[in-house]
């Protein structure tokens, strides 16, 4: 991500693709965009009803001064759809597992962020009925919404041909790529070659300095939501059908498109091995396989390197030095960094669901709740509010799309992400060097239509044939993936065991069922 977390995650996808995500942003000058026509006229119609509340779930740390900012936000909500916006903020550590406990118990909510990734399970939840079908619901109340994401990258969110979450396309575009941050203070503390390094096993060096030469920090960040193998798998040359954890990927260069099981590749048993050797020389976390929220030690400045979305780093734009800072550290403290990628740009088929907000199945306002992701969407002044806070209390404006943050106020925690799209809406920290940031989302943008594309860009895996399967491997997966990922667990005695157990949960049935489908799909390209 371009901005200080580089994310959730973050992260966050062509002759299939080739007009993609500019074909459909071309039209987003920047300027304030008003709510459709269609919308408005509702909304004047509605004002003589009692407004409706919406519940809005969402992941992040505790937010200070929410109830000003939401009574600021409700305000023109009202004004505009006649509704309440009433947004749920629960930690990371948790907020997975709320939602799908939500899902589980069938208790109703309006909106909730979701993606494919860490145990959201989007795909999943999608295909067993626990989000609406807003596939006209986004034609009626967010024709904005809908235009401004390209056909394609739709493509890749649709479940049985239906959308289930509307896209929230980011500032940092489709295209990325993989690879690391590095605390630049360290690594020019340690003399480390940075830019040679092309693979986990090239940092080897720099993490054993780190170790030995500051015991009050973390080598290297794990933690389950951001999984070094199972959520990066481009960095081996292969890419996910459906869910990311669930076995059953494919190799960017078979042409023949064959379902592999990930977890018996050669690729991940040398994983296995390079993560045991960290772990046990004390360069990741004890705590590791358990770790659900990494931002507490990213903004304490604990994390020496991390996993990265750079594109472009340090290398293609050397410029960004002097205004790149480690995720998520307070940018008063000028935390600088190095980043590197790994691998070239990519757009996989699990891109367009990295972050989405679905309308719940159970939701009594699904048109409103699809009316209020419009306005997030295109009202700049209510989206500025929720992701900054309000001019003069919580930042200073120091130019066009530049402000000063005011220290202990109102503070999203740089998670805009997920309540909208941010392309070419975002307001940039007093650190940051804008014309470098421009000139870097000119790349950015220009490898959305160049990138390299998933095989299985626009296929979308029916689950329902292995609906058991999948929630055993699920199972399977929570029981012993993270112990073996983070190096805690010693795959020489627990490796085995784990392929034996997936078999056993119904992994072949799987890979088979997704081989079938994938079959099938080619003939209609």
């Amino acid at each position: 991500m371009l901005k200080q977390k580089k994310k959730i995650a973050s992260a966050i996808a062509l002759s299939l693709i080739v007009p993609l995500a500019l074909a459909g942003c071309g039209t987003d000058t920047g300027k304030q965009i008003e709510v459709s026509p269609s919308q408005t006229a509702q909304g004047k119609g509605q004002q003589s009803e009692q407004p409706v509340e919406l519940t809005f779930y969402i992941g992040n740390s505790p937010v200070k001064d929410m109830d000003r900012i939401m009574e600021a936000a409700n305000k023109i909500i009202k004004e505009k759809i006649n509704a309440t916006l009433k947004l749920v903020v629960t930690d990371w550590s948790t907020y997975p597992q709320k939602v799908n406990l939500m899902i589980s118990s069938g208790e109703p909510f309006d909106l909730a962020f979701t993606g494919s990734f860490g145990e959201l399970n989007y795909f999943q939840n999608a295909s067993k009925g626990a989000f609406k079908d807003i596939t006209e619901l986004l034609d009626k109340y967010a024709p904005t919404t809908k235009s401004r994401v390209p056909e394609n990258i739709w493509q890749g969110v649709k479940v049985n041909g239906k959308i289930y979450g509307s896209i929230n396309y980011q500032v940092w575009g489709m295209a990325g790529a993989r690879g690391v941050q590095l605390r630049k203070d360290l690594v020019d503390k340690y003399q480390f070659d940075w830019k040679s390094a092309k693979k986990w096993e090239d940092l080897t060096p720099f993490l054993d300095a780190v170790k030995k030469g500051e015991p009050d920090l973390i080598p290297w960040e794990y933690s389950n939501q951001q999984d070094n193998f199972a959520d990066m798998s481009v960095v081996y040359g292969m890419d996910s059908v459906g869910d990311n954890k669930i076995p059953g990927w494919v190799r960017y260069n078979d042409k023949d498109i064959k379902v592999i099981n990930q977890y018996e590749t050669q690729e991940y048993k040398d994983y296995l091995k390079l993560f045991r050797s960290w772990y046990q020389k004390g360069y990741i976390k004890k705590d590791a396989a358990t770790m659900k929220d990494y931002v507490p030690d990213r903004k304490a400045k604990r994390v020496a390197a991390l996993y990265a979305n750079p594109y472009p780093d340090l290398v293609d734009m050397p410029e960004l030095g002097s205004s790149s800072f480690m995720a998520m550290a307070p940018p008063d403290d000028k935390v600088y960094s190095y980043t590197k990628r790994f691998t070239e740009p990519f757009i996989s088929a699990n891109t367009p669901s990295t972050a989405l907000v679905a309308v719940g199945a159970n939701s009594k306002h699904p048109e409103k709740a699809v009316q209020l992701i419009e306005l997030l969407n295109t009202n700049d002044e209510l989206f500025h509010l929720l992701a900054f806070g309000q001019d003069g209390k919580d930042y200073k404006k120091i130019g066009e799309k530049k402000i000063d943050m005011i220290k202990d106020q109102y503070n999203f925690n740089w998670s805009e992400w997920e309540i909208g799209q941010s392309y070419n809406r975002m307001l940039w920290d007093q650190n940051t060097d804008v014309e470098s940031r421009e000139k870097s989302l000119g790349i950015i943008y220009k490898a959305d239509k160049t990138a390299m594309i998933s095989p299985v860009m626009g296929f979308v895996f029916n689950t329902e044939p292995v609906k058991t399967q999948m929630a055993n491997v699920d199972a399977t997966l929570k029981e012993l993936l993270y112990a073996l990922d983070s190096g805690t667990a010693d795959p020489d005695k627990y490796y085995d065991d784990f392929i034996k157990k997936l078999k056993n949960a119904g992994a072949d049935d799987i890979i088979a069922e997704k081989q079938k489908q994938i079959n099938e799909w080619k003939k209609t390209k």
